[in-house]
């Protein structure tokens, strides 16, 4: 005895499928400070992981969607203080219809593992922002099916 998806009841706008695959997302501007050492190279870094955590999230949107969206690295900051290695970042995240997100960390590492820290720091900023945007966009389609 097996039931399809078809007789299971749902209330009115939840559960409804979606188009299946994923959406096209499509980074539209990174602004990335060039002041950091090593900057090329990190902006690079950087770029790989939103692109990484944009294909994991969960946009709301099946395939046939686009979304854009921005990234803003506002600080961007490193500093060693009593041995230990200091990394500060901040990414602004938007969306076309004045979505925003942002990302803040303070993290601490070894200072010998100086390129490991930053590029994992730049890791948790990346998946944070876009997750958080990922968020809207969904509250965002939800809304506008009802």
């Amino acid at each position: 005895m097996s039931t399809s998806s078809e007789n299971v009841p749902v209330a009115p706008g939840i559960g409804q499928p979606t188009e299946p695959g994923r959406p096209t997302v499509h980074l539209d501007e990174l602004v990335f400070p060039e002041s950091v050492e090593n900057s090329p190279a990190l902006e690079r870094h950087f770029r790989h992981m939103l692109r990484r955590a944009a294909r994991r999230a969960d946009w709301g949107a099946g395939r046939g969607a686009r979304i854009e969206y921005r990234v803003v690295i506002e600080e961007l900051a490193i500093s060693e203080s009593a041995g230990v290695l200091r990394v500060r970042c901040t990414a602004l995240g938007r969306l076309p219809r004045g979505k925003s997100a942002r990302s803040h960390l303070d993290f601490g590492g070894d200072p010998k593992k100086r390129r490991v820290v930053v590029e994992r720091v730049l890791e948790m900023v990346a998946r944070g922002v876009v997750t958080r945007l990922a968020a809207l966009e969904r509250e965002r389609r939800r809304s506008v099916t009802r």
